[in-house]
């Protein structure tokens, strides 16, 4: 029977994602589809007898901006550390990352480590809540999602998780599309909130739902799924998603605005630095390892007592970005008009 339920599980995983692409509309959005081929490609797979097939893996995913001076100080860091052109793509720069073997102490070795060095977040291999892999169907009628089955594997288990992390990102128009420019609204609605539906039906327990007599639980989780999901819809970028295993874990956000990328009529508000390759080599890095390596951080995003999706405090220390423009336009004129609350930085926000 749980070679049944496994394969099963295995099979509807992606069907259940696969459905509310299409109750979203047909429309190819190329850099959405782009991000759900490698965000599904970390997922682990099974076999026909339960087994794992292939280990999960882990996606760190940039969102950024072109008219915001921390998305494009960290695009200047990412291409100056890969040793590509500053007319190079996003593409180039992070295709230099993730050719690299981890034998070299540069910036694109030291962030391929970092799934050479994982480690499971108990002695048992398993996660705190014990997460199975789910999968669940959404009903556009009744706007609600709906657990479907479960499979034996643990979804962050060490069992299931592989050594292999990857970077990938995009970038908006302007700091105010962040999630509703079309790709970046397809990857909340179309793919993030469907992860966070199974996580917080798998973070439940119960395996058996009858849509008529457990109505009233169905309705709560849901309740719970939307208000997560609005969570995300105030974040600040600029944004590092963290996927594993084929889950949404949480996110990363800011970066320091350096002063060779200010020109003329950039506000002068924003504070700046001098360009330092560190912010990459060790902040950035060292803050990646920490939130995937900390004990059960795949697990305590999804306890009922966590309504935050910010991975920042998870850093250890490390993820402060001291002169992050929280998220505004670089324009002065524009920044001088939007109201003061809306391009004001917070120092001690971590």
């Amino acid at each position: 029977m749980k070679k049944l339920i496994a394969l099963l599980g295995a099979t509807t995983l992606t069907a259940a994602s696969a459905s509310v692409v299409v109750a979203c509309g047909n429309t190819t959005v190329p850099e959405y589809e782009n991000f759900a081929k490698l965000a599904n490609a970390t997922r682990p797979t099974l076999d026909k007898n339960g087994e794992v097939q292939k280990n999960g893996s882990t996606l760190v995913y940039y969102i950024g901006a072109q008219d915001n001076l921390s998305s494009l100080s960290f695009e200047y860091a990412l291409k100056e550390a890969t040793v590509v052109s500053q007319n190079a793509s996003l593409d180039e720069a992070f295709a230099k990352v993730n050719e690299a073997n981890g034998s070299s102490n540069d910036f694109a070795g030291n962030f391929k480590k970092i799934g050479n060095t994982f480690e499971s977040n108990d002695e048992n291999g398993e996660d705190g809540l014990n997460l199975a892999q789910t999968s669940v169907t959404y009903n556009k009628k009744k706007k609600l999602w709906y657990f479907e089955n479960q499979t034996d594997l643990m979804t962050f288990s060490a069992k299931a998780t592989g050594e292999k992390i990857e970077m990938h990102g995009t970038t908006v128009e302007t700091v105010s599309d962040l999630w509703t420019d079309k790709a970046t609204k397809k990857i909340l609605n179309d793919w993030i909130k469907p992860s966070v539906a199974r996580m917080v039906y798998s973070k439940n327990g119960q395996t058996i739902w009858d849509k008529t007599k457990d109505a009233t639980k169905i309705k709560t989780i849901n309740e719970e799924i939307n208000s997560r999901v609005d969570a995300i819809k105030s974040s600040k970028g600029p944004l590092f998603l963290i996927i594993r295993n084929g889950e949404f874990v949480g996110y990363l956000n800011g970066f320091e605005v350096y002063a060779n990328q200010i020109k003329p009529g950039d506000n002068t508000s924003l504070r700046s630095k001098k360009y330092d390759s560190t912010d990459l080599t060790h902040k950035f890095n060292e803050s990646i390892m920490n939130v995937v390596h900390t004990k059960n951080v795949m697990t305590t995003t999804y306890e009922s007592t966590n309504t935050s999706f910010d991975l920042n405090s998870k850093s250890k220390g490390n993820w402060k970005w001291e002169h992050w423009d929280n998220w505004v336009i670089r324009d002065s004129k524009t920044s001088s008009e939007s109201d003061s609350s809306s391009y004001s930085y917070n120092l001690n926000r971590y």
